[in-house]
Formats: C-alpha cells, structure tokens, sequence
C-alpha cells in the first residue's frame, strides 16, 4: 500500500485531531511536516513536496484559502481546506474553477475526511497523467509540423520528392548527432532569413 504524505497547516490542537482521525483508518497516512503559518509552507513546499496539504481557514497570516490557491498556482498538490459552514460557503463559490481545492466543513467526519483525502491524491495523481501525455503529444505535433515544414522547404528549393527530402533531414540529423526536429527548425530558420 502506497503511503499519502500529508503537510497540516493548522493549530497544535487541530493536527493532533487529525492525526487521531487518520489513525483510525486502514489506509497509510503519514504527517510530514506540521505548520502553522501560510508562508512558511510556501517557502519549504517545493523541498517537501507532499501529496496533499491539509489546512484550516483561519491561519496566522492569510487565509486557508489563500494557501490553496497559492500552492494550486505552483501545480505541487491538491489541498483541503477545514472550515466552518459560512466559510465553507465562500469557499465553495470562490473555487469553482479550480481542480485541486477541497473543502471539509467542521466539525470534521472521519469518513468525509478521509475519503476526500483519498480522492483528491487520486483525481490529482490521473490530472498530472492525463497533463504529462497532453504536453507530450502537443510536443510530437510540433515536432511533425516542424519535420513537414523543413520537407516542403526542401522540396520546394531543391527540387526534390517528398521521400527523397525525408531522407534528407534524416541523414543530417544522424551525421550531426542532433534530432530530426532540431535540423528542421534550422533549416526553417536559415530559409526564413532568405525570404
């Protein structure tokens, strides 16, 4: 079972609450680090690096919600956020746009908690996926139309077939020890120059 590190961003009382409600559960929780402040998270995060972030709305020097969108801009972890209800209330109206921003009305249920932890790790770890093989492929596009570009340049200048100017591109770029992408962009470049 994989272990969930958490960061608490709460009072001495508040995270011993915790602590003892994620005991309780057959999955493995471990607090890594507690805090009080807002910006001392901010400052030791990225060294950190939790898979979640569990804070009260009523911090030291801003707001939990203030955190999370913060920590949300940074792309590191989902948060949740404890509230009361009115908090809870603007809570739910300020993130409606947002993907990693949780809110735990108080008193807390162990279950609530417990199941929402799990679930934003989850939704957090299958986004992070999903955004890794978007920019992977929007990254092969480009190549492609870069390789396509470079092509067309060839053949147009050149005179020659469009398998005759793949072979080409290929072959320079196995003599030089670059990629395929790289002589295509310089070929764009130097024929963009002569325009």
């Amino acid at each position: 079972m994989n272990e969930t590190n958490l960061l608490l961003v709460c009072s001495q009382e508040q995270a011993a609450e915790l602590k003892a409600l994620l005991s309780l559960s057959a999955n493995s929780f471990v607090i890594t680090h507690i805090e009080k402040s807002g910006n001392e998270v901010l400052r030791k995060v990225n060294q950190l690096l939790p898979d979640i972030i569990i804070a009260d709305y009523s911090l030291q020097d801003m707001t939990g919600y203030d955190l999370a969108v913060k920590i949300e801009e940074l792309k590191i972890c989902p948060t949740i956020i404890l509230a009361n209800s009115f908090q809870s209330d603007n809570i739910d109206e300020l993130k409606k746009g947002s993907l990693d921003i949780f809110c735990i009305t108080k008193p807390i249920n162990k279950q609530v908690l417990i199941h929402t932890t799990e679930l934003a790790v989850r939704l957090s770890h299958k986004f992070r996926t999903i955004e890794e093989k978007i920019n992977s492929l929007e990254h092969q596009i480009e190549e492609r139309k870069n390789v396509d570009r470079a092509r067309g340049i060839l053949m147009k200048k050149f005179n020659m077939d469009e398998e005759t100017a793949y072979k080409n591109l290929r072959k320079k770029a196995m003599d030089s020890g670059r990629t395929i992408n790289e002589i295509a962009k310089a070929i764009i470049s130097m024929f963009e120059k002569f325009k």
